[in-house]
């Protein structure tokens, strides 16, 4: 099963944590690709989440 199909399968928003966890990356790195309009995110008052379905997408697009 690839990244982008475990990712998808997840029924909840991400945080920056768990995307970084899943990724294999940092949690500074996913803050500055969200920023960068890289990685798809959406927020929550301050905090920053990442829809899982969307991720996927991305994922995939980039070869993933």
């Amino acid at each position: 099963m690839s990244i982008a199909e475990q990712i998808e399968k997840i029924g909840r928003a991400l945080t920056a944590d768990d995307l970084a966890r899943l990724l294999s990356i940092s949690k500074v790195a996913v803050y500055k690709h969200a920023a960068e309009g890289k990685i798809p995110s959406f927020r929550i008052g301050v905090s920053i989440r990442f829809d899982p379905h969307s991720v996927a997408t991305w994922l995939r697009k980039k070869g993933v």
